[in-house]
Formats: C-alpha cells, structure tokens, sequence
C-alpha cells in the first residue's frame, strides 16, 4: 500500500512554524529580559532569533551528522552533537549584543551557555517526539510487479566482475572503489560511480546520492528519519536518498 511522502518545504514551514509558537511563548513568560523591554520587542527578539539560531543548528547539525557517520552511529546522534557547538555561537551573540567582546569572553559565557543548551536541547526533543512519531509508520514504496526480476543481471558490468555474479541492486562508492551489492554478497571495482553505472542499462535504477545509484527493482520501500530519507533495499541495505534528489524520484514513482 502507498504512502505519502510529505515534500520537504512541508517539512521545513512546520518546523519553522513550531518555532515561532516557542518563540511566542517565551515572549509571553519573559524569559531573559534584561533591558526591560515591552512584549512587542520581546516577541521580535525571541521569534526572531529562535528563527536564526533554528538556520544556525540546521547547518552545523549537518556537521554533527558527517561525525555520526565517521563514528558508525545513527544520525540523529549528529544533531545532539550540534547542541553544545551551535550553542557556543549563539551564546556568544548574545552576550556581544549585550556588552561587546568584553562580555562575549567574560565571566559571563559561562552561565548563558549552559541555559542556552538547555532551551536548545529542550527544543530538540520536541521535534524529537514529534518526528519519531511521523515515523513510526514505514513508508513503503509500490512493490515491483509480481514475477519482476529483482536487481539487474547480464549486464556489461558484470564482464568485470567474478563468474557467476548475482544480479546487481546497487552500486556504492568509497574512496576511489565502486561496491557492487548483490542480494547476498558485494565485490569492489577500481573505477568512478559514473563509470560503473554507465556500465548498466539505461532506465533501470536511479543515482539517488551522490555516492549511491540503485535499481529500481531492488527497492522494498523507504522511510523517513526526520527530514532524511533512506531506501530500503530486498537485502536489507538501508541507502541514503540526498535532498536534491527527492522532488525527482517522487515525479518517477519512488517515493510516491
């Protein structure tokens, strides 16, 4: 049965949304005032700069997850990674709105950064909760038809590689290696990714990422982790599916 893949921007205006509501409510409590300003300016500096600091987390998150990946673990460690280093700058403005440099390296950073994790990692596990429970239904792609062939065989990629090699669901790259996966076994190539795919027939697979080309027959649906989609593949291969890519396979049926 198929599912609905919300597009991204969805996504990313509900986030924003949710930010500005938070934003509202610490305007309403008032939180930090401590230049003593009216609601209006305190509705300006909290919506607007829980906006700024949600665009700051997005991008150093992205560093958090290239960590997560270097340490082989899921990439939601990425953006509690983020937490304490995106918290740093956003402690620091603060503190240089309030009193320049002097303030900025004073005493001070070291109780507004410890408040400043704590809203953050507060904010985190709202979206936390509320995007593990959007993916607790798998969103499963439309099943190949029945009597299909899963992945591809026979082809001129296969005279590079060892007798007998099962049909191939997807290719990888690492370094300067190509990975063929097969259903149950993988072989390595000296070569680029495009050169490999180019060694396979047109119209049968798709390169999702920058780093990984699949066979559409080889897919057994997909799921979201937060904005992040992944692929999964008949073997159990779970493949990253990069945000360029989404509006394109969604048109070609992928994610649809």
């Amino acid at each position: 049965m198929t599912e609905k893949t919300r597009p991204q921007t969805e996504y990313l205006l509900a986030e924003a949304g949710i930010i500005a509501i938070i934003g509202c409510g610490f305007a309403l409590a008032n939180l930090f005032n401590p230049t003593g300003m009216e609601l209006g300016a305190r509705m300006a500096l909290w919506i607007g700069g829980l906006l700024a600091a949600w665009v700051l987390f997005g991008v150093v998150g992205q560093v958090g997850k290239a960590i997560a990946r270097l340490l082989g673990v899921a990439s939601v460690w990425g953006y509690v990674i983020a937490i304490p280093l995106a918290t740093v700058v956003i402690s620091w403005t603060l503190l240089w709105w309030l009193g320049g440099t002097a303030a900025m390296f004073g005493p001070a950073f070291a109780e507004i950064w410890p408040q400043t994790m704590g809203i953050a990692a507060a904010i985190f596990a709202v979206f936390f909760i509320l995007y593990a429970r959007d993916a607790k239904k798998p969103e499963m792609a439309d099943p190949a038809p029945v009597g299909d062939a899963v992945g591809i065989a026979k082809t001129t990629l296969h005279n590079r590689l060892p007798p007998g090699f099962p049909p191939v669901l997807a290719l990888s790259v690492e370094d300067h290696y190509v990975h063929i996966h097969a259903s149950d076994r993988r072989e390595m190539l000296l070569m680029p990714l495009s050169e490999a795919i180019d060694l396979l027939p047109d119209g049968t697979g798709e390169r999702v990422h920058r780093s990984w080309w699949v066979a559409r027959s080889s897919v057994a649906g997909h799921r979201r982790e937060g904005r992040d989609i992944e692929l999964d593949l008949v073997n159990g291969t779970k493949v990253p599916v990069s945000r360029s890519a989404v509006q394109g396979l969604r048109e070609k049926g992928w994610l649809t």
